[in-house]
């Protein structure tokens, strides 16, 4: 017995591993909202400042919301406020899209997900709230289109802003703190 669990536990760490290798780094495109589930109503986490370096964990399989790290905090954003670099440019996720940054397409569980990020929050009092209610889809939002995308497939209103690049200021403050931290 104490054999199989030490195989399930190093089973474990593999497939934790593997999880970790997929986080993907992107960049805040708008101050935007961190949130604890993929919903506008889920508790605020964070407010990540424009042009923030983040660690993008994964994303919902409609690619309307990915889980995010940044700044010791864990949580959701909307996917079209995050930019990749991608073939030298900078664009949005939903014009890049999952496969072609090599980005998991994964589930909110939330008692899991909560457990596991929020037990110190003051509001993970009201968890059970939370593990009954139903992220709704984002309105206007659709699944991406298969194949190549054009920019702004995803927004009537779209301004692209393909090779823009966040503020060089806010950047190097960044990078100046991440390089601190080490």
């Amino acid at each position: 017995m104490r054999k199989l669990k030490l195989i399930i536990a190093a089973m474990g760490i593999v497939v934790g591993a593997g999880a970790a290798a997929h986080a993907a780094p992107g960049y805040s495109t708008a101050n935007v909202n961190m949130r604890a589930g993929p919903d506008i109503d889920f508790p605020r986490v964070n407010l990540i400042p424009e042009g923030t370096p983040v660690d993008i964990r994964g994303c919902l399989s409609d690619e309307s919301w990915c889980d995010v790290v940044w700044g010791g905090s864990r949580g959701w954003v909307v996917s079209e406020y995050l930019a990749f670099e991608y073939r030298g440019q900078y664009m949005p996720l939903p014009d890049i899209g999952l496969t072609a940054i090599r980005i998991p397409a994964i589930r909110f569980v939330a008692n899991d997900y909560w457990g596991r990020h929020y037990t110190k929050q003051p509001w993970y009092g009201e968890r059970n709230r939370w593990y009954a209610f139903k992220p709704r889809p984002r309105p206007g939002w659709r699944a991406p289109p298969p194949g190549q995308r054009k920019p702004g497939w995803w927004r009537a209103d779209y301004k692209p802003f393909a090779g823009m690049k966040p503020p060089q200021e806010t950047w190097s403050r960044s990078k100046q703190r991440d390089d601190r931290r080490r």
